[in-house]
């Protein structure tokens, strides 16, 4: 069996993504070992996450013409707070509850 490289491997691991069919079929289209495409498939996927000493949130402060206390405040049991200022559309807080 040929050897396949990493970029190969990650070019891959992005067609299947975007194929929806499963790892095994996948792999036993592209005549692959399953357990090899299963081992690179979770090693990429590791790599993806953020990592964990950065937050993908940021701060965001208002305008000086916004009003000074949130309209809408959600505080989750992580610690993580969202606060609305202004106008809020409902349907927005539904999809964060």
């Amino acid at each position: 069996m040929k050897k396949i490289s990493n970029d190969d491997y990650y070019s891959l691991f992005c067609r299947w993504q975007a194929s929806g069919i499963s790892k095994a079929s996948f792999a036993e289209g592209e005549g692959i070992s399953r357990t090899t495409f299963y081992y690179w498939c979770k090693k990429l996927s590791l790599g993806q996450s953020a990592p964990t000493d950065q937050s993908s949130f940021s701060l965001v402060t208002p305008d000086v013409g916004f009003q000074k206390e949130p309209v809408v405040r959600i505080s989750y049991p992580s610690g993580v707070s969202i606060e609305f200022f202004g106008k809020v559309e409902i349907d927005s807080v539904k999809r964060l509850l």
